[in-house]
C-alpha cells in the first residue's frame, strides 16, 4: 500500500467493504475519525462494564482485527497504527478452576481465569495475543494459550528491564519486529505516519485522565470508580472511541454532573491486577477516598509519554524503558521512589495492598513498601484475593482496618 491517503484514517465496512474516510487533513485528524461501531449510542460505564459483548459484537458486524495484551508494555500506539484494537485482559468474572487441567493451583487467579475465559470460548472474538514479557506466571499463560488455543496470532515482546542505550538498541529491534508480525498479519505495510498519530492520540488520551487524577490531589475531584472504568476504557476501546468520551469528562469534571467520593480518608490502593469494583465500592463505604492507584491498569499506565518528534518507534521505546517499574520488572530503587512520589503528590493517609494469591513479584514488594509506610507513619493492610471477589472476611478486615485508624464512614 503506498501513498499518504490512508494515513491512521479507520477502514469502515460500508456494506460492500473497507472504506477510506480520511478525505485530506493531517494523519491525526484521520485517526480521529470515528467509523460506526457496535457501542454507538451506549454511555461509556455501561460499554466499559459490557465491553466483552460489544467487541464480540463488532467483531461480527465489521471484522476488524482485535489482539489481547496481557502487560501495559504491549504497545498499544503499533497495533493502533495497523487499524487494530488492543484488549487488556484482566480474567474478572470467571471461575479459575476452569484453567485447573492447564495450570497449577499455585497459579495466581488472574492467569487462571483468563485461561478458563479462553477454554471456555469468552474471548473467540480475538484474532490472537500480544504480550510483553513480565512475570512467570503471565508468560506461562501466553505460551499455553498459544499451544492449546491455536490463535491466528501471537507475538511475544522481550523488552529489556535497564534504561540504557544497549537497550534502547534492544527494545527498538523487539518492537520493529512486531511491526514485521503485524505487517504480514494485516497484509498493509507499516508507515511512520500512521505511527506518530497513533502516539499522538494516545498522548491526548492520556494528558486527559492524568488532569482527571490531577484532581483528587487537591480536596474532592471525581469519583475513584469512574476514574478506573475511563482506564480500562483506554485499554479495551480504539483511542477514537475513548477520546470524546474522556473529553467530555474532563469538561463535566468541576461540575454536579460528575459525582466524588464522600470519604474522609485519603487511601492509595496498591497492588498488580485490581478489578473488583465491588471492593472499591466497600471501601468508599466505609470512609475511604482512594485518591489514587498504584496497579498495573490503572495510573502507572498513564505515565510518561513516546516524544512527538523523530522516529516513532525509538520514541515509543525510549517511553517504554523510562517508565514507573512494576515490581516484576525488579528495580526496587525506582519502585520505591515512583511509590514515595505519590504518596506525597496525593497526600496519601493510609494504602490498601490488594494483592492476588500467589502473586510473587508484589507479595516480594510487600514487606518492603510496608516498612517505607510504617517509618511514615501511614497505616496499610494487605488483603489478599483468590478469585472470588469480595468475601465477607475481606469486608470484616477493611472494616476492622478503618475502625483502627479512627474515620469509618456512616
Amino acid at each position: 500500500m503506498t501513498g499518504n491517503a490512508h494515513l491512521c484514517a479507520p477502514f469502515v465496512r460500508d456494506r460492500g467493504g473497507f472504506v477510506n474516510h480520511n478525505s485530506g487533513g493531517t494523519a491525526v485528524e484521520g485517526c480521529r475519525r470515528r467509523r460506526e461501531t457496535a457501542w454507538d449510542g451506549v454511555a461509556w460505564r455501561d460499554a466499559v462494564a459490557n465491553h466483552p459483548h460489544l467487541l464480540k459484537a463488532e467483531k461480527a458486524r465489521s471484522g476488524r482485527i482485535l489482539l489481547g495484551t496481557l502487560c501495559a508494555h504491549a504497545p498499544p500506539e503499533i497495533l493502533h497504527a495497523f487499524d487494530i484494537v488492543p484488549v487488556r485482559l484482566w480474567g474478572a468474572g470467571a471461575d479459575p478452576g476452569g484453567a485447573d487441567p492447564l495450570l497449577q493451583s499455585f497459579i495466581c487467579p488472574p492467569v487462571r481465569q483468563i485461561m478458563a475465559m479462553g477454554l471456555a470460548g469468552r474471548y473467540d472474538f480475538l484474532d490472537g495475543l500480544v504480550h510483553a514479557y513480565s512475570c512467570d506466571a503471565a508468560c506461562g499463560l501466553f505460551n499455553i494459550w498459544r499451544r492449546n488455543l491455536h490463535p491466528k496470532f501471537a507475538f511475544q515482546l522481550s523488552l529489556p528491564y535497564m534504561d540504557t542505550p544497549e537497550a534502547l538498541a534492544y527494545a527498538q529491534v523487539e518492537f520493529r519486529r512486531l511491526i514485521t508480525a503485524l505487517e504480514t498479519l494485516t497484509d498493509r505495510a507499516y508507515e511512520p505516519e500512521r505511527l506518530r498519530a497513533a502516539i499522538g492520540l494516545y498522548r491526548e488520551a492520556r494528558a486527559l485522565l492524568r488532569r482527571a487524577y490531577a484532581r483528587k490531589r487537591q480536596d474532592g475531584g471525581p469519583a475513584y470508580v469512574d476514574l478506573y472504568r475511563l482506564s480500562l476504557a483506554l485499554q479495551v476501546f480504539p483511542v477514537e472511541t475513548v477520546l470524546p468520551w474522556l473529553t467530555a469528562f474532563d469538561a463535566a469534571a468541576d461540575g454536579p454532573a460528575v459525582a466524588g467520593d464522600a470519604g474522609t480518608t485519603r487511601l492509595m490502593i496498591s497492588g498488580s491486577l485490581c478489578a473488583d469494583e465491588a471492593l472499591f465500592t466497600e471501601i468508599a463505604a466505609l470512609g475511604g477516598n482512594i485518591v489514587v492507584d498504584d496497579t498495573c491498569i490503572g495510573y502507572r499506565t498513564l505515565l510518561g509519554e513516546a516524544a512527538p518528534e523523530g522516529d516513532p518507534v525509538t520514541a515509543l521505546a525510549r517511553h517504554h524503558l523510562a517508565r514507573p517499574p512494576c515490581s516484576a520488572r525488579a528495580d526496587f530503587p525506582a519502585r520505591r521512589a515512583y511509590f514515595l512520589e505519590q504518596i506525597e503528590a496525593f497526600r496519601v493517609e493510609a494504602v490498601v495492598f490488594i494483592h492476588q494469591k500467589f502473586c510473587d513479584p508484589h507479595l516480594a514488594d510487600h514487606p518492603f513498601l510496608k516498612t517505607l509506610l510504617e517509618e511514615r507513619g501511614i497505616p496499610s493492610l494487605q488483603v489478599e484475593l483468590e478469585g472470588e471477589g469480595l468475601t465477607g472476611q475481606i469486608r470484616t478486615r477493611l472494616g476492622g482496618f478503618f475502625e483502627m485508624i479512627g474515620k469509618n464512614g456512616p
